[in-house]
């Protein structure tokens, strides 16, 4: 966009801010308010889907499960807001439970108000059945 462009879409804006954003600026670099230039920004490489990409699961055992989660809190939460999936995709990963599936796998998510003096922790116990 050049700087005519930009006045007409952004009638309120300042004179730097046209100057800055308008494409009409010397090949190699972004105009700055004090008229210097400075080389264009190197882009980062594309990271892909390397946090969300499938990961290798160990072998499980067969079977069906009982996977109950008890958060001891102060303050309780939101039932929605304990994020017992995180644990539940843990537990899978490394090979304790075979999945998470309602065939395979029953969930129960608890909390607890926690006693005066006692810690915040969350108690994971997975039974077979």
């Amino acid at each position: 966009m050049d700087k005519n462009e930009i006045a007409q879409r952004f009638p309120q804006a300042s004179s730097a801010f046209i100057r800055l954003n308008a494409s009409d600026q010397p090949t190699g670099g972004t105009a700055v308010p004090d008229g210097d230039v400075r080389p264009s920004a190197e882009l980062e490489r594309d990271s892909g889907d390397g946090a969300v990409a499938a990961l290798p699961v160990q072998k499980g055992v067969g079977g069906s499960f009982l996977v109950r989660i008890t958060a001891v809190r102060k303050r309780l939460l939101d039932q929605d807001n304990l994020c017992e999936k995180y644990v539940v995709d843990l537990c899978r990963y490394a090979g304790i439970i075979p999945g998470d599936s309602p065939a395979t796998t029953q969930i129960e998510v608890f909390q607890q108000k926690a006693e005066p003096g006692q810690g915040e922790f969350v108690r994971i116990e997975i039974f077979r059945r």
